[in-house]
């Protein structure tokens, strides 16, 4: 069937073998709802989900540069930092990356694959390069600028953030391989690959079976199928029209761009919901499966793909998220100005990279030390990568309780001031409007404390019952109870200090140093 040499990267066909090839969530089909699964298989639903965004990210880069330069009036600052994060968390929590698969910046693939072809020249990703550690890096970046910049005031400075990732996604795509830039380049993307761990969907075989019979794998290499076979240009796996059972059964089908092959998935970790597999399978084999929030951390599921370097970002995002926070709060200017006084000093970016080191290297100690000490009361014995390999899932469920908090604060306080914003966008440009400011104020400030510290309590909850599970899992009798109360602990610690921060007031962002200072 096939026409070119695919590579095996699924485990041995046949053999007798049947079953599921790795452990996968059994839930409800959500492409068993009627017309999702015929919308997704269409030729340009994607490019439907992405459009919209494209729009906004037009208006976020016009606005940002030729628009009034204050933050709460402008598209740029009011769409990128109050609405996209909001929403972004938002679809992770309820449904999973659905904003990785609406994604806008896919759009310069076509341009790139152009530019790529006149130039004759595709390079390897390096190998050193191939983990999490520079998408680490990045993110630690983008935060430390957030800060350092005010990039959350400066309508100009948003727009050319915008502008940049448009522009890094076409210059990758154009000397790598399709899919470099969102595994191992993009800061968004592998916030929400690492968050959409705790989303209640996941891409499964809907028959592992059928997936063992299949000779191509088109879901992971893409498939070619014409009623005349001597049209298929020869790139992807050629699977006759006979054999299709879907309607779009006639054309070309891209495969998975990051290389995951859908019935051995057991994390959402690279995966973009582009749904090219459910396009491309030509058996209607892959379910968008719905599972328990927090079921894929307490597999294990990073252990072989990608490992340490992944386990250390997400324990790292907590504390990089509740510094986000912190740095609104007045005890942080207290705090800046006191490492000022200490260390002499009055130049902010300097400060403010003595407290990102702080955050850093005393929440990953303070998390490796909980972590240690668990395994220690468990009798696992001292080996720190272990440990941090064992209970790492639990820090990410509460990373990602507290950035949905925080976020959410911002987004229901000001959601509905993106109509006056638009309003103004156009009254700036000459049209005969009136924004109404007073769309602005859509959620009373007295309800933002009981749903942030609703959600933050809501995702500590499912650490701690994580936490239980793991120790379950990997510790016999009454060793487990012994390992478990160290983490529960720390569990609820850090809890009461989120919600502390949550408490305090979050107007008074500003210079590191303060209004005051």
């Amino acid at each position: 069937m096939s026409r070119v040499p695919l590579p095996q990267v699924a485990p041995p066909t046949g053999g007798g073998r049947s079953g599921p090839f790795v452990r996968q969530p059994r839930g409800p089909d959500l492409l068993a709802i009627p017309g999702l699964r015929r919308f997704l298989r269409w030729r340009y639903a994607r490019l439907t989900l992405q459009l919209p965004l494209l729009i906004l990210a037009i208006f976020v880069i016009v606005d940002g540069l030729t628009g009034r330069q204050l933050a709460p009036r402008n598209v740029a600052t009011t769409a990128t930092w109050l609405h996209y994060r909001g929403l972004v968390v938002v679809a992770l929590a309820i449904l999973g990356n659905a904003f990785c698969g609406a994604c806008p910046l896919m759009l310069t693939r076509g341009p790139a694959n152009f530019v790529k072809r006149r130039l004759g020249i595709e390079l390897r990703w390096p190998d050193r390069l191939r983990n999490k550690w520079l998408v680490a890096a990045l993110l630690v970046g983008v935060f430390y600028a957030y800060e350092a910049f005010d990039l959350w005031a400066s309508p100009w400075l948003s727009a050319w953030l915008a502008i940049a990732y448009f522009a890094s996604a076409f210059a990758v795509d154009v000397l790598f391989p399709a899919g470099t830039f969102c595994r191992y380049v993009c800061p968004l993307g592998n916030f929400n690959f690492l968050f959409a761990s705790v989303s209640p969907t996941q891409i499964t075989a809907a028959d592992p079976d059928v997936c063992r019979s299949c000779a191509d794998k088109p879901c992971l290499h893409g498939r070619e199928t014409y009623a005349d076979p001597a049209r298929a240009p020869g790139e992807r796996a050629f699977v006759p029209l006979d054999d299709v059972v879907h309607a779009n059964g006639e054309g070309s089908f891209p495969g998975c761009e990051t290389n995951l092959f859908v019935p051995t998935m057991t994390s959402n970790m690279d995966c973009t919901s582009c749904m090219n597999c459910v396009r491309a399978c030509p058996y209607d084999n892959v379910a968008l499966t719905v599972r328990s929030p927090g079921w894929e951390l307490r597999q294990a599921p990073w252990r072989k793909r990608w490992g340490l370097p992944l386990i250390a970002l997400g324990v790292m995002m907590l504390y990089w998220g509740l510094l986000n926070a912190v740095a609104m709060i007045p005890p942080f200017y207290d705090l800046a100005r006191g490492l000022s006084a200490w260390t002499g000093s009055r130049n902010e970016p300097f400060l403010l990279a003595l407290v990102f080191a702080a955050f850093t290297v005393g929440g990953g100690a303070a998390s490796l030390a909980a972590a240690v000490t668990a395994d220690a009361a468990g009798g696992a014995g001292l080996h720190p990568r272990r440990a941090l390999m064992r209970w790492g899932y639990v820090f990410v469920a509460m990373g990602f309780g507290f950035w949905a908090a925080h976020y959410l604060f911002h987004f229901l306080t000001g959601a509905a001031s993106i109509v006056p914003v638009f309003e103004h966008f156009f009254a700036w440009r000459g049209a005969n409007l009136d924004p109404n400011w007073a769309l602005a104020r859509w959620m009373p400030s007295r309800w933002m404390f009981p749903i942030s510290a609703g959600v933050s309590g809501a995702y500590a909850l499912l650490a701690a019952y994580l936490t239980v599970r793991i120790a379950l899992r990997d510790f016999p009798g009454t060793r487990a109870a012994t390992a478990m109360w160290p983490m529960l602990l720390f569990v609820v610690t850090l809890t009461a200090l989120q919600i502390l921060v949550l408490a305090q007031p979050m107007e008074m962002r500003g210079t590191l140093l303060g209004p005051a200072g």
